[in-house]
C-alpha cells in the first residue's frame, strides 16, 4: 500500500461502530478536539498515536512506513527532529523510529546501531563507541590516624584528568530511565590489583599512612545521561545533515537511491559526537516557543494549553462548555461565567498556572475577544 487515507478510514470505523467523536478520542487516548482535527485531516497523528490507530484498525504495521502520501515514513525526519529538539520524545522511542527509517531504506549499518543502542552491546560484534566509555566514581572506606572515614571521589580526582579510570557502559537505552537523575547507580567491585592501584594513588594525595579498607566503583547518573544525550545528538545531527544534503522533503526512494551518501552522513554524525565530553545539558531549548493566542482560534488555544501541561480531560471540559454556547452564544466582550469556573478549577490543580493565577483567565479573554 503506497498511501493510506487515514481520515476516511477513521471516520468509516467510527460510523460503522456507532461511536461518537468523544468515544473514538477516549479509545485512542487523546482529547476530543485532537481527534476531531485528525479525522478532518487538519493534523497528522504522532508516532505513538499511529501505533494505537493501527492496533485499533487492525492494519499491518508495514503500511505505517508509507502512510504519508508523499512517501515519507511517519515519525522520521520531521517528527524525530522536532521531538529531539524540544525534548518531547524519549531516547528509546527515537531509536525505534530511527530503526524503522533505516529498515525502510535498507541501511543495515544504521539499523544495527539502533538495535544495539536500544537492547545493549552485551552480545554485539560492534565495539563500544567512545561516548559509552565513561568515568567512574569511587566510593571508599578508609582509615588514617586511627580514624575511619568515607570518601566519594571521581576517578579524575584520584588519578588525574589524563589518567582517569573509565568503564564501558553496555546497557541498552530501553533499561535507562530518561529522567536520568533518578537512575540507579551501577556498582561494581574492584579487583585486588585495581584496589592496590587506587590505594597507592590515595596515599600520594592524603599521605602514606592511609589505608584503603574497601571500595566499589560506580557510574554516576550524570555520566549515564551522556549516553542518552549522545544517542539523541547522533540522530539529530544525521537528520539535519540529510535535510541539508538531500532536502527536507526527501522520500524513501530519494534516500534509497543515495544510500552511500546516507551512510556517509551517519558516520559523520557518529564521529562528530565522539566521546560526548561536550554534552552537559539536555537538548531541550532553554526557552519554549512563544504561542500567540488569537480570538476564536481553537487550535492555537489547544497548543497553548498543551504547552502549559493541561490534560486532555481538562481540554475536553473546555470544549464541552464551548459547544454548549452554540445555541446561545455568550455576549461579545465577555468571558462566560462557566469558562471562568473552569479556569478557576484548572488553575487550582496546575502548578504552572498557580504561579500566575490570572494567566488562564487572560488567555480566555484573548480567545473570547475581550482583549487583544
Amino acid at each position: 500500500m503506497d498511501s493510506l487515507d487515514l481520515p476516511a478510514i477513521l471516520r468509516a470505523y467510527r460510523e460503522e461502530n456507532g461511536l461518537s467523536m468523544r468515544g473514538m478520542a477516549q479509545i485512542l487516548i487523546m482529547s476530543k478536539s485532537a481527534y476531531e482535527r485528525l479525522e478532518k485531516g487538519i493534523t497528522k497523528p504522532s508516532y505513538e498515536e499511529i501505533q494505537r490507530i493501527l492496533k485499533l484498525l487492525d492494519i499491518n504495521p508495514d503500511t505505517f512506513r508509507e502512510i504519508d502520501t508523499r512517501g515519507k515514513p511517519v515519525g522520521t525526519i520531521a517528527y524525530l527532529k522536532r521531538g529531539l529538539l524540544y525534548g518531547s520524545i524519549s531516547t528509546d522511542e527515537a531509536l525505534s523510529c530511527f530503526a524503522d527509517l533505516a529498515e525502510a531504506i535498507g541501511e543495515d549499518l544504521m539499523l544495527e546501531w539502533a538495535k544495539v543502542e536500544s537492547n545493549g552491546y552485551y552480545r554485539s560484534k560492534q565495539h563500544l563507541p567512545p561516548y559509552r566509555w565513561i568515568a567512574l566514581t569511587f566510593e571508599m572506606e578508609c582509615e588514617q590516624d586511627g580514624k575511619k572515614f568515607f570518601l566519594n571521589l571521581p576517578s579524575e580526582r584520584v588519578y588525574g584528568e589524563e589518567n582517569r579510570s573509565g568503564d564501558g557502559y553496555e546497557t541498552g537505552t530501553e533499561r535507562l530511565d530518561d529522567n536520568w537523575p533518578a537512575c540507579k547507580r551501577h556498582l561494581s567491585a574492584l579487583y585486588d590489583n585495581q584496589k592496590n592501584d587506587l590505594e597507592s594513588s590515595l596515599k600520594e594525595i592524603y599521605g602514606p599512612d592511609l589505608t584503603l579498607i574497601r571500595a566499589v566503583a560506580f557510574i554516576p547518573p550524570e555520566s549515564t545521561s551522556k549516553v542518552l544525550l549522545a544517542v539523541q545528538e547522533i540522530i539529530l545531527r544525521f537528520l539535519l545533515d540529510v535535510e541539508t544534503e538531500i532536502g527536507p522533503n526527501a522520500s524513501l526512494s530519494d534516500l534509497r537511491s543515495q544510500k552511500y551518501l546516507v551512510r556517509k552522513l551517519f558516520r559523520k554524525a557518529q564521529e562528530t559526537v565522539g566521546s560526548a565530553d561536550h554534552l552537559e545539558l539536555p537538548l531541550r531549548p532553554s526557552t519554549p516557543k512563544t504561542i500567540t493566542l488569537v480570538k476564536g482560534d481553537e487550535d492555537t488555544f489547544c497548543d497553548w494549553l498543551d504547552e502549559h501541561d493541561i490534560s486532555m480531560y481538562e481540554q475536553d471540559e473546555f470544549f464541552v462548555i464551548l459547544e454548549s454556547f452554540e445555541q446561545t452564544p455568550p455576549l461579545d466582550g465577555t468571558v462566560p461565567p462557566e469558562m471562568c469556573a473552569w479556569a478557576k478549577k484548572v488553575t487550582s490543580s496546575n502548578a504552572r498556572f498557580r504561579e500566575d493565577d490570572e494567566k488562564l483567565i487572560n488567555g480566555l479573554e484573548v480567545f473570547f475577544g475581550v482583549k487583544q
